[in-house]
């Protein structure tokens, strides 16, 4: 890979080192560093997707938090760093590449065997999937274990999600929206033809177009209720009138 990092002024406060790189394809690719917590920052900046840019925060192979750093909100960001984890592979920072520990399956690059080096990089792979723990009482790492882990996450994830009702606050509005958009724009079109199955034909259009808005335009799950209400009236109508009428 001829691309190289650059060193640049790290825009998190506490982190002491930073780089960036731009790959052939114009995505931006950056990598912060706080060594004394341990911490690593990764961000990348999509073209593809018009300067969307996803970061991660890992302490010591751990990802800490992932975000969507354009929105402000938490976002599984895997698939967004994972196809580049060949190039934070060569960040120049040989302390950076041990924080990150094979997050997003990002590991120093291989080194060929010499018959002076030991075992740790004749086994790069293996140093990576099962690090020394050697140093750890130096650096202050305390390692969790798999089930630590399982409670974290569901942790993060509740609060990443807030309670119900903060999440109804977050997401009422909206929803009252596409109903009072839906039921308005049905009763238009009733009345201009005065026909049940372009009635529910159009229901049914505007429950998929809702279901597709949460998805496509809000970035959240798709509320069920508010689609399937939609298609049922859609549906109701739709074999009224083409049964009956």
């Amino acid at each position: 890979m001829k691309q190289v990092w650059r060193k640049q002024k790290p825009r998190t406060p506490g982190f002491i080192r930073a780089f960036i790189l731009e790959t052939p394809l114009g995505d931006v690719l950056e990598a912060e560093f706080n060594f004394h917590e341990r911490l690593v920052r990764l961000a990348v900046e999509i073209k593809e997707e018009k300067g969307r840019m996803y970061g991660a925060t890992v302490k010591n192979g751990t990802v800490q938090g992932e975000k969507d750093i354009t929105s402000g909100r938490a976002y599984p960001v895997f698939r967004k760093i994972w196809p580049f984890r060949e190039y934070f592979s060569t960040l120049p920072d040989k302390d950076m590449l041990a924080c990150i520990g094979g997050a997003y399956e990002i590991y120093p690059p291989f080194v060929p065997d010499t018959p002076e080096k030991g075992r740790s990089q004749r086994f790069p792979l293996e140093s990576a999937l099962f690090p020394s723990t050697r140093y750890d009482s130096i650096f202050g790492i305390v390692r969790e274990t798999r089930f630590q882990r399982w409670r974290r996450e569901r942790r993060e994830a509740r609060e990443a999600r807030g309670s119900l009702w903060l999440r109804f606050k977050r997401r009422v509005w909206g929803d009252l929206q596409d109903i009072c958009m839906g039921v308005g724009f049905g009763c238009l079109v009733y009345y201009l033809y005065y026909d049940y199955v372009v009635l529910g034909l159009t229901l049914g259009i505007l429950g998929m177009a809702a279901g597709l808005l949460d998805f496509l335009v809000r970035k959240r799950s798709v509320l069920m209720t508010k689609v399937l209400s939609f298609l049922s009236f859609g549906s109701y109508f739709f074999y009224n009138g083409y049964v009956y009428f």
